[in-house]
């Protein structure tokens, strides 16, 4: 792995505390006087939040000078939030970024280099390409996560033979919806996103790579969709969207457990919400299917959350300590429990029965080996936006494939050759 292997030093993040902090203008210790390390992160549900202020209570007993304030960000607004922060230089002491932004602020300069301490975990976590970014570490993976096909077992019975395995290419799959679809008219092959920001381009991008292609090119200057494989992928996510049930992710999500879907591209808190509903219903989960016998391959979409440290923090070297705090084994067992996550960052962790012995998450794991992330790239934000345009046009305008592939390359071309924003 690029990049690890450079030293940055606790020495390095003094030092810009003490150079950077005097422009900021909030308060720095409790009355109590004790040291105020901010944490900004994203998890906000109950039973979630509660094991991170256990996570941060930990902190604070073996670090009794410090006082650790969270403030909840949504992914509804967040983006903006931090983007803000950074720009009016009140920017918290640790900080939760997801994967597709890392790059972004690391190319503005925002993110202390953490490469030294990337290198020291190299070994014991995983999810470090996203992390990477120019050669240097910036981020340290504190949540993985991956999608996968899950199947109800009940309608696969009806619309194909009952000793048929799971589809293993695409035309399998689409005829198995098409069957669901047509011939069990209370019931829908497919659940399909509705026009839902950061959904549409983590259900295109599998097919892409599966198929061979890429979102740009080797060097990252150009859109690489105008491709055989793009115009195979992008037609393959509009016919299996065909006549199928349209909502909201949650909304799908709510149909599955009903009962109401024979295929659904979902990722593990689904199955900890069939878990939880008590239903009946048999349900399975398997890789993502190939393009067609012995071509292409199965690979998935790999995100995740990260911790960074910004390069304005006036708290470094607490921050730091309080990422390693969140990434201790016994805190990420605890995150995945009450998150649902299959994939546990830490290879120790997944190696524990409750995820290696269940046959759902070892389908996550396994996926998950065979997934890539969106290219490292600060232009990310815009560039997703391009890209939901273009599959937005396909799915719901009917507009032909290799015009919305062109259009969309247009955009992204156009977000390629401006400067950062």
């Amino acid at each position: 792995m690029r990049g690890l292997a450079r030293f940055t030093g606790l020495a390095v993040l003094v030092v810009a505390a003490v150079t950077l902090s005097c422009s900021r203008n909030q308060e720095t210790t409790t009355s109590d006087g004790r040291t105020i390390i901010r944490f900004w992160q994203f998890w906000t549900e109950p039973r979630v939040k509660a094991v991170i202020t256990k996570a941060v209570e930990e902190f604070e007993t073996e670090n009794p000078g410090f006082k650790v304030e969270v403030t909840d960000l949504t992914w509804n607004d967040g983006h903006e939030k931090i983007v803000a922060a950074f720009a009016a230089n009140r920017v918290p002491d640790l900080l939760e970024l997801g994967s597709d932004w890392i790059a972004e602020f690391a190319g503005r300069g925002a993110l202390l280099d953490m490469s030294e301490e990337c290198g020291r975990l190299r070994d014991s976590i995983g999810g470090w390409p996203p992390a990477i970014y120019q050669g240097n570490c910036w981020a340290l993976p504190w949540y993985l996560s991956t999608r996968v096909f899950y199947e109800n077992d009940d309608i696969a019975a009806l619309v194909r033979a009952e000793t048929k395995r799971h589809p293993i290419t695409w035309s399998e799959i689409l005829e198995d919806i098409h069957s669901a679809t047509v011939h069990k008219p209370k019931m829908w092959g497919f659940g399909v996103n509705a026009a839902e920001p950061h959904r549409l381009y983590k259900r295109f991008l599998p097919f892409l790579w599966a198929a061979g292609g890429d979102l740009l090119t080797e060097d990252q200057t150009a859109c690489a969709l105008e491709t055989e494989a793009g115009r195979r992928a992008l037609q393959f996510v509009v016919d299996m969207s065909q006549g199928g049930y349209v909502d909201k992710q949650a909304g799908l999500d709510d149909q599955f457990v009903a009962g109401k879907l024979l295929y659904h591209f979902s990722g593990d808190w689904l199955y900890e919400k069939i878990k939880r509903s008590g239903s009946s219903m048999k349900f399975s989960a398997f890789l993502m299917p190939f393009p067609g016998p012995g071509e292409g391959n199965q690979a998935g979409f790999a995100g995740g959350e990260y911790l960074t440290i910004p390069r304005r923090a006036t708290q470094p070297v607490a921050a730091l300590n309080l990422a390693r705090t969140l990434l201790r084994e016994k805190n990420v067992f605890n995150l995945c429990i009450a998150t649902g996550c299959a994939t546990p960052v830490n290879m120790n962790v997944a190696r524990n029965p409750y995820f290696a012995g269940d046959s759902i998450r070892n389908v996550f794991m396994q996926q998950l080996s065979l997934s890539k992330s969106p290219p490292s790239n600060p232009h990310w934000v815009e560039i997703e936006a391009a890209l939901e345009w273009g599959i937005e046009q396909a799915l719901y305008r009917n507009r032909p494939v290799d015009d919305v592939l062109s259009e969309t390359c247009q955009r992204i071309n156009k977000v390629l050759s401006e400067p950062p924003k």
